[in-house]
């Protein structure tokens, strides 16, 4: 690994006026299998009537989300409690917003410009409103923007997310959580996305894809699994098949480690890239080793070219790629995700967030075997982010973005003002 960035907020401005040049020349970007609807709250609001609540149940959840504000900690849930959203939407003050860590990658590289195309199995009224409208998805005639299609009911499709959001500092039911997080509740399974005509389309585009987003497995009921690890890894096989380099599998939280278990033994040697939260890496590998030993263990465990982890103020992967390209893609995805924090909703960089803080990166402990990368940077760290909803999700479309170019970013463009002083 190179020597660090001297400047990281010129870095990142740089990479923001860069932007309009990679969505430009962005190969497609094949996106699935998991789309859904958040409904967010502030767990500070609503927590001391969850955990008044006369259903144990509902006790039960809300001394977890306690638990988890009080260690830092996100994740995921899934709840036996069936009446629980219908109480919730009384505590849900704002609108509701796409979820599935697929569709928000898709809509993120439409907004940017870049072309995307998602499995999309609901298009209720509800659901298909929140999709950007530049975003492919498969219909009778083919891949076709979500603006064109209709809903096909007004209501329906799966039952909601609610995303529990809390602030550093905040006093939330008497605890002081020490940075801002999330913990996404399900209270239902909900199974891959099942868009049949998005399978078959997507194989016949493969050929002009340059990377391929799969994601979605933690949410799947372990009895269902392996049925559907084995559709979906027919469509992704043939996507390698037809030429995609970058077949990348974000892990996210699975509340069943069987089912986590399961999904790595399916996927092993079968996607080319593997991507987490740094939580999400310290669950699946605890122990005292510094990131990038175990994202290396991973890696070679896994037989991927890439494993790719993500923090509050750092990213780092280990690759048998390039380093530059590397080094642009996790700059470009921290750059689109703190602009998400900062925004509190998706929105295309000018620049690093004004307030950000930047602090040094993990230091490297592991001695790379021949033809493998380190490559780290440090992203714009914001203490009060106005939400912490989707960051990894965002994070994840700016890295396959700059992955899946045909070529190399320019290090000068013409509309380039600041320029990175070193890689990172």
């Amino acid at each position: 690994m190179s020597g660090p960035v001297a400047d990281w907020p010129a870095a990142y401005a740089t990479a923001a006026t860069r932007l309009p040049w990679l969505a430009r020349r962005a190969r497609l970007t094949l996106a699935g299998f998991c789309c859904c609807i958040d409904r967010t709250l502030d767990l500070a609001h609503v927590l001391p009537a969850l955990m008044r609540h006369h259903d144990a149940r509902a006790a039960v959840l809300g001394h977890e989300l306690r638990r988890r504000a009080a260690a830092g900690v996100g994740g995921e849930l899934c709840i036996d409690w069936p009446e629980g959203p219908a109480w919730l939407d009384g505590f849900c003050d704002t609108p509701a917003s796409l979820g599935g860590t697929a569709a928000q990658a898709a809509n993120t590289l439409a907004m940017l410009g870049a072309p995307v195309f998602m499995a999309l199995q609901d298009r209720h009224a509800a659901q298909l409103g929140l999709v950007h409208p530049d975003v492919l998805v498969a219909t009778p005639a083919g891949p076709r923007p979500a603006r064109s299609l209709a809903p096909d009911r007004p209501g329906g499709g799966k039952a909601p997310h609610y995303i529990f959001e809390y602030a550093r500092g905040a006093d939330v039911a008497g605890i002081v959580p020490p940075r801002s997080t999330r913990v996404i509740v399900r209270f239902a399974d909900d199974g891959m996305d099942n868009d049949p005509a998005f399978a078959a389309q997507s194989v016949e585009a493969a050929p002009d894809a340059g990377t391929g987003i799969l994601a979605g497995f933690n949410s799947v009921p372990p009895e269902a699994l392996p049925k559907a690890l084995a559709a979906t890894l027919r469509v992704t096989d043939a996507w390698r098949a037809g030429g995609v380099r970058w077949l990348h599998l974000e892990l996210g939280d699975f509340p069943n480690p069987a089912t986590r278990h399961a999904t790595l033994a399916a996927v092993r040697g079968r996607v080319t890239s593997l991507g987490m939260n740094n939580n999400e890496l310290h669950n699946l590998m605890p122990g005292s080793e510094g990131v990038d030993a175990k994202a290396l263990e991973l890696a070679e465990r896994m037989a991927v070219d890439r494993v790719c982890v993500h923090a509050d103020d750092w990213a780092l992967s280990v690759t048998r790629g390039e380093p530059r390209p590397e080094r642009d893609a996790l700059i470009v995805g921290c750059l689109l995700a703190a602009t998400r924090a900062a925004a509190g909703h998706l929105a295309v960089p000018s620049g690093p967030p004004a307030d950000a803080a930047y602090r040094a990166p993990p230091r490297p402990t592991a001695i790379l075997p021949p033809g493998w990368q380190l490559v780290c940077c440090a992203a714009p760290y914001l203490r009060q982010p106005r939400t912490t909803l989707g960051l990894g999700d965002t994070f994840l479309a700016g890295t396959m973005l700059v992955l899946g170019q045909t070529e190399a970013m320019p290090a000068r463009p013409a509309q380039a003002t600041a320029t990175a002083t070193t890689e990172g």
